[in-house]
């Protein structure tokens, strides 16, 4: 008690102080270790000496360095989200939040940074976390959230997804087993591009649209007067005469098409990109045309032959 000052463990009011209710709860509650942050380091010798004059077991404590945001001030939520919650609701997976986090002051070795939540709970150890304040890195965690999301099976991924369309209205009723089959294609052909959940909403949501938005610079760059696009009618055309209506058959009519009418094969996709979906950025272009279906699909390209391809530049 030499260097301890005599601690509060009551206030006027009868409410216990914290350090005297969190030794007492610990104890009743058979806690073992205490890891927590380092700015506790304080309050620790007092605790401890809670601990011997109750006669309590004394615990094994632990204190990790505080997390940082990118300024290197301590994290806040001035840095963005705080909220396990808000991160989920944001579209990030479980597993690549855990995984993550048990690398903010931690490390295994010098190069692994995936670990499943048995692979965490089999090599964590506290001989292995570092002094140094960690930064958390959210451009890292976007990161690890898209490596889990390719990591996940198709169906799983599908069923991660389905509430998030269901909540952005672009499903609605009961899901038919063809329904899901559809969404499972849909799925399958962007789940490479995904990183966070929710980007499933922006990134397809033309496939459940009648009519859709067009982006203002897609069209002025894409289609407004473009040589390419003139050629709209005509690809609407042989794609009407299709037998089949698959990716291979699109595939194989619209770089013979290309080949006609002297055009570079991107050249001419990318009016029919923008035509179906509204943006010069989508999935596969081939397999985006099969699942948005041969009506649907030759309309979007009709209609935006005729309307925005008068004049020529």
């Amino acid at each position: 008690n030499v260097d301890l000052d005599d601690l509060i463990i009551m206030r006027p009011d009868g409410l216990a102080t914290y350090n005297f209710a969190v030794v007492i709860d610990d104890a009743e509650l058979g806690i073992t270790h205490v890891i927590r942050g380092e700015d506790h380091l304080s309050n620790t010798p007092r605790q401890i000496q809670l601990y011997k004059a109750l006669g309590y077991k004394v615990p094994i404590f632990a204190h990790l360095s505080m997390i940082l945001g990118p300024d290197k001030s301590l994290l806040s939520k001035r840095h963005g989200a705080t909220s396990v919650e808000v991160y989920r609701d944001q579209g990030y997976l479980p597993e690549a939040m855990v995984n993550y986090l048990a690398l903010l002051g931690w490390s295994y070795d010098a190069e692994t940074t995936i670990f499943s939540i048995d692979e965490l709970i089999k090599k964590f150890s506290l001989n292995n976390v570092g002094k140094a304040a960690a930064v958390f890195d959210h451009d890292k965690l976007k990161w690890m959230n898209g490596v889990y999301i390719r990591e996940l099976s198709v169906n799983k991924l599908t069923d991660r997804l389905v509430p998030i369309w269901r909540q952005a209205g672009l499903i609605k009723g009961d899901i038919s087993e063809d329904k899901y089959n559809w969404l499972r294609e849909i799925t399958k052909i962007c789940q490479e591009r995904l990183i966070l959940l929710q980007d499933i909403v922006a990134m397809t949501d033309f496939f459940f649209l009648d009519e859709i938005a067009y982006d203002q610079a897609s069209l002025d760059k894409v289609i407004t007067g473009k040589e390419a696009a003139r050629k709209l009618p005509l690809i609407g055309e042989r794609l009407s005469s299709l037998t089949n209506w698959d990716p291979e058959a699109i595939e194989i009519t619209l770089r013979a098409l290309a080949e006609e009418v002297e055009l570079k094969p991107g050249k001419l996709f990318q009016p029919v990109r923008v035509a179906v979906t509204g943006r010069r950025v989508s999935p596969p272009l081939f397999e985006t045309l099969w699942l948005l279906g041969r009506e649907q699909s030759i309309r979007r390209i009709n209609e935006v032959g005729k309307q925005f391809t008068a004049k020529v530049t």
